[in-house]
């Protein structure tokens, strides 16, 4: 949803894949991917993409629905369930991603 010039309401519907970045990355270096493929049994997805903090709220629905879907060999004595990295740009090394309780948290 977004504000026309005059100020009316308007609903936007521009649907753009989220994972979908691919070559050179452009702010952290190195290339950006996306592959999902069938193995033992299930899914792997592995992703290395720059995503604006705009996009998070559609990143974190994306990884609250895997986390609900992974195998329980993938869960945390805690419930929570491990689906990668976050770095910021500044950042030298990531941070785990979390998903418990369909809520994503890094910590610090």
């Amino acid at each position: 949803m977004v504000v026309d010039d005059d100020g009316v309401p308007v609903v936007e519907n521009h649907p753009e894949p989220l994972l979908a970045g691919h070559g050179e990355a452009f702010r952290a270096g190195g290339v950006l991917h996306s592959a999902l493929v069938r193995e033992r049994g299930g899914w792997t997805l592995t992703s290395r993409q720059e995503i604006h903090p705009d996009g998070f709220a559609g990143l974190g629905d994306l990884l609250a629905w895997l986390a609900a879907r992974a195998a329980d060999r993938h869960r945390r004595p805690d419930g929570s369930v491990e689906l990668g990295g976050i770095r910021a740009y500044e950042d030298t090394r990531p941070r785990p991603l979390l998903v418990r309780d369909g809520s994503v948290t890094w910590p610090s």
